[in-house]
């Protein structure tokens, strides 16, 4: 059985350890989690797996952690995941590096979805330039593009979008 966790609250040097405490003392083990500071705050998406009993041990000392430690814990139990049937679709990253633009984002989600095309993972970060202080904003994406779409033709389409948005963006097969 698996559970979907995030979590929200005051960002102290603890809140992890008493987070992944409560987890092992649950006796379920995580399969994935994205931690992270997000200015002077804490947010944490986990992804916990346990037998039912484990599970329901869990979201009870979550509970407790949540009253305790006065964090904003949000519970889902996660259907299964079947065995990927193999879709021969590529993984791509896209990195975009811009002056800051409060459309960056939502305009580039668009052009993926026109085109059938899922963003996996995107994490974003903005921060004053060196020497001027602009505004730079930065993303990174993993892609997946749909078997039998035209790479090369993708990649045109993709780089008239960043050169009328005035993004300096690379589109590239993500390497492991």
């Amino acid at each position: 059985m698996q559970l979907v966790i995030t979590v929200l609250g005051e960002n102290r040097p603890d809140v992890i350890v008493e987070l992944t405490r409560t987890i092992k003392d649950a006796k379920c083990t995580i399969l994935e989690s994205r931690l992270t500071e997000l200015g002077l705050e804490f947010a944490g998406h986990l992804l916990v797996e346990g037998n039912w009993n484990h599970i329901v041990r869990l979201e009870n000392a979550l509970e407790s952690l949540a009253n305790r430690s006065r964090l904003k814990i949000h519970l889902l139990r996660a259907q299964e995941q079947e065995i990927p049937v193999e879709d021969n679709s590529l993984p791509y990253a896209i990195d975009i590096f811009a002056t800051d633009q409060i459309n960056n984002i939502h305009d580039l989600s668009g052009f993926l979805a026109d085109r059938n095309i899922a963003i996996l993972d995107l994490s974003t970060s903005r921060y004053p330039a060196p020497y001027t202080a602009t505004p730079l904003f930065l993303a990174h994406m993993i892609i997946k593009i749909p078997a039998g779409m035209r790479i090369v033709s993708l990649r045109d389409e993709f780089l008239d979008f960043c050169d009328q948005m005035n993004l300096d963006a690379i589109l590239e097969p993500v390497k492991r």
